[in-house]
């Protein structure tokens, strides 16, 4: 019985300094939970009476505080779903590779913390690879990545370009103003300090970025260390992941036990 106690103590104890850190990162970070109800009813909101509202590619989604990935995740699956219906009618065979970059080339999401954006990233991969797995009809993600290793390049680099590290009030500012929007928050002030002004540069897509460099005849430096992490991946080696922590996620899925990351 002492012992039962005991961990009940201890339990409660854990609990308490879960809930100090939470405190701690609201005050500091701004950060708060969003259910996933809410978010459902957010999105609802956002497309009620727009007909094709989320198959419609010109849409550009940008999540300024995503924290672990709630509302990017659900922004992402409902893309995914309706433009892969949409494209199933002209690119049948290709129709889920289509979604996929696509949904990607129209999503923007940015944090202060680089362990949220992590998270994020790792949740949009996993999504990914489970909406191809079932559209594809694939056994394995192995072998979908085998199958397709050039566009897991550009997947992987994709969302390390569009879901990065970035403080939202300084960089959609200009550069004239971003340095009073900075004194608005303590952690917009410490950001400003360290990493001065880094706008969120929309029309450059990973998409468009690599079509410049490709016009160019320059293959850019992070996909060429994707494809070295989807080489080492396929080889069973973990020699090139750190290039790419929230690619990690890729080894778990040989073991067949991934749980997806909760927020």
């Amino acid at each position: 019985m002492l012992k039962n106690w005991r961990e009940v103590v201890e339990n409660i104890i854990s609990l308490e300094s879960l809930f100090h850190r939470s405190k701690e990162r609201i005050k500091d970070l701004g950060e708060v939970f969003t259910p996933d109800k809410y978010v459902e009813e957010m999105l609802d909101m956002l497309s009620k009476d727009r007909k094709n509202f989320w198959n419609d590619e010109r849409n550009v989604f940008f999540e300024p505080c995503c924290g672990h990935g709630n509302i990017v995740l659900a922004i992402y699956k409902r893309r995914l779903e309706s433009i892969f219906v949409k494209a199933s009618k002209e690119y049948s065979n290709e129709a889920s590779l289509y979604a996929v970059s696509n949904s990607l080339n129209t999503l923007w999401a940015i944090d202060i913390d680089p362990e949220n954006i992590e998270s994020c990233r790792t949740r949009v991969l996993h999504i990914t690879l489970q909406f191809l797995k079932s559209k594809l009809g694939y056994d394995s993600e192995y072998s979908i990545i085998e199958e397709h290793q050039e566009f897991f390049c550009h997947i992987i680099s994709a969302i390390k370009w569009q879901i990065y590290v970035n403080e939202t009030l300084t960089s959609l500012s200009c550069s004239e103003s971003y340095e009073k929007q900075a004194l608005k928050t303590k952690a917009s002030k410490l950001w400003a300090c360290e990493n001065e002004h880094q706008p969120v540069e929309f029309h450059t897509t990973w998409a468009q970025f690599f079509d410049e460099c490709e016009t160019n005849d320059l293959l850019p430096l992070e996909y060429e260390r994707a494809s070295k992490l989807i080489e080492s991946y396929l080889d069973g080696s973990r020699k090139n992941v750190k290039d790419f922590k929230f690619a990690e996620i890729l080894y778990k899925y040989n073991g067949g036990n991934y749980m997806e990351v909760s927020a």
